[in-house]
């Protein structure tokens, strides 16, 4: 299936509705898009619920395939959490680096929202997306500058045009983790792992503290706060578990597993190859530290056909 190419803007700022500007929150894996022609959201397949437009008519994206560290997460019932910084505020400023934003002020002391008003905003872009996810997002392949190619027509997205997407250019660089879901070909999630290693081997970027394998303290979410360079999706099922349950990390593993959250096993060492398990599986508790079992890139997880419930606005419902 062919993806939809959508022409427009990327955007750092909104709009109320008097006129006053807000600053939005990108982090390195998602920024909101203007599309010059919002009915082509239309085309995109529905999961979920439908697409939202802000006041200006942008959208946010969520980025294919990568997964950034967390910037502000909002587990439900619980203040916002981060992972370390700076790290995370590394990969937010490559991306907006790399749709010519930069530099961005934010607003002190925590620098998370776009503190108006802003050198430049509204850089031209472009997408490919097949859906929306479950939240009305697309799910997308994200490109600065333009295309001669029509707006809204169908493109079979090759490796070579890949390689200049800034999803492709994140892994490559070491500013994210790699997260596939079953909706992703598997030659373009071939590429997006090589490019994982390559980095990782060079010890670029986050790669330099991950504590993905080797494990991380995970006492409390203040801990998290300080010490969790892992796999972003680990760390969205800790902050959750500990914002829920107010428990300790012994418990976390019952937890996780009660989730059921389905992982087909791409290791070629492993036990499970190519068999679905759960994410518990590819997780484990010892000596006070959590790890994965295996590097990211060789799991494969199996993509929600339903909305969250309830639903939270943010680009960390995934």
């Amino acid at each position: 299936m062919p993806f939809t190419l959508i022409k427009g803007t990327f955007h750092l700022v909104n709009t109320t509705s008097n006129n006053r500007q807000v600053g939005f929150q990108p982090d390195g894996d998602s920024m909101h898009f203007k599309p010059a022609n919002a009915n082509l959201l239309d085309k995109l397949e529905k999961i979920g619920r439908p697409y939202d437009l802000t006041n200006i008519g942008s959208v946010q994206l969520r980025f294919e395939g990568i997964d950034a560290l967390e910037l502000h997460y909002q587990p439900r019932g619980a203040r916002s959490t981060h992972q370390p910084r700076p790290l995370g505020d590394n990969a937010r400023d490559f991306l907006t680096g790399l749709a010519k934003l930069n530099p961005v002020p934010y607003v002190a002391p925590r620098n998370i929202s776009v503190d108006p008003p802003i050198e430049r905003d509204a850089t031209p872009g472009y997408i490919l997306s097949r859906s929306l996810e479950v939240n009305g997002r697309p799910v997308a392949f994200a490109f600065a500058g333009t295309t001669t190619k029509k707006d809204g027509s169908a493109v079979n997205l090759t490796i070579a045009t890949l390689k200049r997407s800034s999803n492709y250019k994140l892994l490559l660089n070491g500013h994210a983790y790699p997260l596939f879901y079953d909706t992703l070909f598997a030659d373009l999630r071939t590429t997006l792992a090589d490019a994982t290693r390559k980095a990782r081997a060079g010890n670029l970027g986050l790669w330099a503290h991950d504590g993905s394998m080797t494990g991380i303290v995970a006492q409390d979410q203040e801990s998290l706060e300080l010490r969790g360079v892992t796999f972003p999706k680990l760390f969205r099922r800790l902050a959750d578990y500990f914002a829920k349950t107010k428990d300790t990390l012994p418990n976390f593993m019952k937890w996780l597993k009660a989730t059921r959250e389905q992982v087909q096993d791409l290791d070629p060492d492993s036990e499970t190859f190519t068999n679905v398990t759960h994410f518990d599986n590819m997780v484990r508790v010892a000596s006070g530290k959590v790890s994965l079992r295996q590097q990211p890139e060789t799991m494969l997880f199996i993509s929600a056909k339903s909305p969250t419930e309830p639903f939270v606005s943010l680009p960390e419902v995934y």
